[in-house]
C-alpha cells in the first residue's frame, strides 16, 4: 500500500507540474498535460552521480545566480557548491539573494545581453518570455544521452520548448495547506478547515482561547511573494484572470474581487490575519508559524515540515500536520500554487561546458536526495519517490499527493514581470484600504493595457 501511495503521488505530481495558466495573446499555448507526461526511464538508466568535469575545465571560473531557497536553513546549496569545486576544480562564484533581487539582476543582465552569469535562475513564469527573446541554450546539447529521462516528467516538460530542455529544476516549489494539529486538538477542533468561512471560525476559537495569537500570518509584502499569495486566493474562489484567448477578465469576474475582499476582511474586519502580514515575506510568515503564534499556513512549502521539527528553529516540534485538502471558498474550488524553478545557461555564457557540469552535479539524483533528507525538498527524480530513506522520513507525502491535483501556476505571460509588479501594487492598495478591490482591479487593467 505504501508503494502504491507514493506511486500515486509521483503520477499526480507529474500532472500538476505541467498544468499551465492562461496567458495573453502573445503567450505560448500550453500543451495538454496528457501530451506532456512521458513515462520515466527505469531508475538504472539514471547516472548515480554527476560526472566530474573534464580535466581541461579545471581552473575555469563560473558565476552562478539563483535565489536563496526559503527552505534552506542549513546552507546546503552553498555546501554542495563547495563540494563541486573540490571534485571538479571549477571555481564557482555563488550569488544568492531573496527572489525579487535575484530576478531583477537576471532580467537586467539578460536584457542587456551581458555575460556576467554562466548559470541563472529560470522561473516557470519566464518560459514564454525567455523563449521569445532567445536568451538560453538548449541543455540537450550538453547533457549525456538519456540524462533527463529519470526526471519527473512534469519537471522536464515545464521548462521545455519544441522538444528541447532549457532548464533543469532545482526547486520543485509546490505549496501545501499545513496546520498546527496540537492547537486544534487543544481547542477541541477535530479537523482543519476546508473553506475560508471555516478558517475564520476556527481561527477565532483559537484566538479566543489564547491558543494562537492569529489564525494566519501571510506574506503580503510588496513583491512576488504577494502575488504567490493573492493568486491562489483568486483561484480558490473560482476566479479567472484571463480567458481562453488571453484577454483579461480579472476586473469583470466577480470571484476575483471577492477573493481580494476576503483578504482585506481577514486582515481588517475579522482580524484573524497578523496585521504585520503586509510587511512579511515568505520566510517571515514561516517564522511566525514555527514560533507557535499562528495555527494555519494555507500556502506552506514542503520544507516547513522539516523546519517545524528542528528544535533549534522551532517551538512547535511534532505539532504540524498536512491537510488532505487545500482551502477554498467551497470544497469544489480548491487551489494551491505550482512554482517550480530551474537552472539554465545563457547564450552569452563564456563557460557553457563548465556551467553544465555545475547543473549536472547540483541537480543529480544523489544531491537531490541529500537535499530532501536535509531540508525536506520535493525530489526532482522519479525514483526518489520510492526511496526508503525518504519515505521513512516523510510519510506525509501521501497528504501532499491529495493536494497536488489542485496545483496551478501563474498566468503564462511574456510580460510576466509587468503583470506581477502591477498586481502587487494594486493588491496592496486594496489591503491597505486605499482602494476597494474592484477599484484596484479596474486600475490594474489600466496599468497593463500597454502589454495587451
Amino acid at each position: 500500500m505504501k508503494k502504491y501511495v507514493v506511486w500515486l503521488l509521483v503520477v499526480v505530481f507529474s500532472l500538476s507540474m505541467v498544468l499551465t495558466g492562461i496567458g495573453c495573446k502573445k503567450a505560448e499555448e500550453a500543451a495538454p498535460a496528457e501530451e506532456a507526461v512521458e513515462e520515466a526511464a527505469p531508475a538504472e538508466e539514471v547516472a548515480e552521480e554527476a560526472v566530474p568535469a573534464e580535466e581541461e575545465l579545471a581552473g575555469q571560473k563560473i558565476t552562478v545566480i539563483f535565489p536563496k531557497h526559503e527552505m534552506d536553513t542549513v546552507g546546503i546549496f552553498e555546501s554542495q557548491t563547495r563540494e563541486f569545486e573540490e571534485l571538479t576544480g571549477i571555481e564557482v562564484e555563488l550569488i544568492q539573494a531573496e527572489w525579487d533581487k535575484t530576478a531583477d539582476k537576471v532580467i537586467a543582465e539578460m536584457s542587456a545581453g551581458g555575460s556576467a552569469y554562466d548559470v541563472i535562475e529560470f522561473d516557470n513564469g519566464w518560459v514564454a518570455k525567455f523563449d521569445k527573446a532567445g536568451w538560453l541554450v538548449p541543455l540537450d546539447d550538453y547533457m549525456p544521452s538519456g540524462w533527463k529521462d529519470g526526471l519527473t516528467p512534469g519537471a522536464a516538460s515545464t521548462f521545455s520548448v519544441g522538444g528541447k530542455l532549457y532548464g533543469v529544476p532545482w526547486n520543485n516549489d509546490i505549496r501545501f495547506f499545513l496546520y498546527n494539529k496540537k492547537m486544534l486538538d487543544d481547542a477541541g477542533i477535530s479537523a482543519p478547515p476546508k473553506t475560508y468561512d471555516e478558517l475564520i471560525d476556527q481561527s477565532k476559537i483559537l484566538m479566543d482561547k489564547g491558543i494562537a495569537k492569529y489564525g494566519i500570518a501571510d506574506f503580503w509584502a510588496k513583491g512576488w511573494c504577494l502575488c504567490n499569495s493573492v493568486t491562489p486566493y483568486i483561484y480558490s474562489f473560482g476566479g479567472t484572470l484571463f480567458d481562453e484567448d488571453g484577454n483579461p477578465v480579472f476586473n469583470t469576474d466577480p470571484a476575483v474581487a471577492e477573493a481580494i475582499q476576503f483578504m482585506v476582511d481577514a486582515l481588517n474586519v475579522e482580524k484573524i490575519t497578523d496585521p504585520a502580514s503586509i510587511t512579511y515575506f515568505q520566510e517571515d510568515a514561516m517564522n511566525i508559524f514555527v514560533a507557535g503564534d499562528t495555527a494555519f499556513m494555507p500556502q506552506g512549502w514542503p520544507g516547513i515540515m522539516a523546519t517545524s521539527n528542528n528544535p533549534e528553529l522551532s517551538n512547535i516540534v511534532g505539532q504540524v500536520a498536512v491537510a488532505e485538502w487545500t482551502l477554498g471558498k467551497t470544497p469544489d474550488t480548491q487551489a494551491t500554487m505550482n512554482l517550480p524553478e530551474a537552472l539554465a545557461i545563457p547564450k552569452t555564457s563564456e563557460h557553457k561546458e563548465a556551467a553544465w557540469k555545475y547543473i549536472e552535479f547540483m541537480c543529480s539524483k544523489e544531491k537531490d536526495k541529500e537535499r530532501g533528507l536535509a531540508i525536506g525538498s520535493i525530489p526532482l527524480w522519479t525514483e526518489l519517490y520510492t526511496d526508503e530513506d525518504l519515505i521513512a522520513m516523510y510519510p506525509f507525502w501521501a497528504q501532499f499527493g491529495k493536494q497536488l491535483i489542485y496545483a496551478r501556476p501563474h498566468p503564462a505571460l511574456e510580460w510576466i514581470e509587468e503583470w506581477i509588479y502591477n498586481l502587487e501594487i494594486e493588491t496592496q492598495a486594496a489591503l491597505s484600504q486605499e482602494k476597494t478591490p474592484q477599484e484596484a482591479l479596474d486600475d490594474l487593467l489600466k496599468d497593463i493595457e500597454g502589454n495587451l
